[in-house]
């Protein structure tokens, strides 16, 4: 099984159809200007890059910028559509029920993971309200993807992501699994650091912020963090993520399999990891 660990379903033709906010929030929230596609084009996507199966993010961003970037139950109806997604829940750690939210959209509506991003969401990531939120998902033993490094969003803090941030919580919450989204770029030496020491840090690949991602991607594992780090030192905690549809699924695929990494480490990345991550060996 290959798994993008990163994507936004925010340009499906039939959410736009069914769902009458649906274009504003990609348009105005997501700040996306690509067509709206057919979910066909969604598989076809896949299809191409050889990935068997894409995460659903939302960010539930509704008290900060007026909508979500999808919705819990949206993600959860395209999940019951195909058993290629695999939904993620985001809830906002400012409101009041925030952890019982979290935890119907976990039990009731079968979403395996937590997807916060502090700068879209405008909330410090050491607020004691985020603490709360993480003992939830400790306790429905889930992963947590935080959006770490650059935000392009109008009216948000690039600090807010600033991978150290989440180290007091990485070491208060042991047995909870952080994902930093998009590698923590540019503070990609701190989110390795993190990586390196704490077992329970992942990095995903989303990390893209000019137009050619091999050549991205040869800058950022080549220049600025030596290849072999990936290879030698963290192996099992790389999550392969293209952040569709910003991108094409199969231009970062290309872009991941032109840096000098063995089958070996190639299959950790889009197979191993993130199947443990999300309990599918058992």
């Amino acid at each position: 099984m290959r798994i993008d660990f990163h994507t936004h379903p925010v340009l499906i033709q039939e959410m736009v159809d069914k769902y009458p906010d649906y274009a504003r929030m990609a348009r105005e929230v997501f700040q996306i200007g690509n067509n709206f596609q057919p979910l066909e084009t969604f598989y076809l996507q896949m299809d191409v890059a050889r990935i068997d199966c894409a995460v659903l993010l939302p960010i539930d961003c509704a008290r900060a910028r007026g909508l979500a970037v999808s919705s819990n139950e949206q993600v959860a109806e395209l999940c019951s559509i195909s058993k290629r997604f695999i939904g993620f829940a985001s809830v906002d750690p400012l409101k009041d029920g925030a952890a019982k939210e979290l935890e119907h959209a976990v039990r009731s509506m079968g979403l395996k993971g937590l997807k916060l991003d502090p700068a879209l969401q405008d909330f410090e990531l050491r607020n004691s309200k985020v603490y709360a939120l993480y003992e939830a998902a400790a306790s429905l033993q889930i992963p947590v993807l935080v959006h770490t490094g650059m935000s392009w969003a109008p009216g948000t803090l690039i600090e807010r992501g600033h991978p150290m941030l989440l180290e007091e919580a990485i070491v208060r919450f042991r047995g909870l699994n952080f994902v930093l989204a998009h590698w923590g770029w540019p503070w990609v030496w701190e989110a390795v650091a993190l990586a390196l020491k704490y077992p329970n840090v992942y990095l995903d690949t989303s990390c893209l912020y000019y137009d050619s991602p091999k050549e991205f991607y040869q800058f950022v594992f080549s220049k600025q963090i030596p290849t072999t780090v990936l290879e030698r030192s963290l192996r099992n905690q790389i999550l392969f993520g293209s952040n569709y549809p910003r991108v094409e699924i199969k231009n970062m695929v290309h872009a991941l399999e032109s840096l000098a990494l063995t089958e070996g480490c190639l299959n950790k990345i889009y197979d191993e990891n993130p199947r443990r991550l999300l309990g599918l060996n058992d």
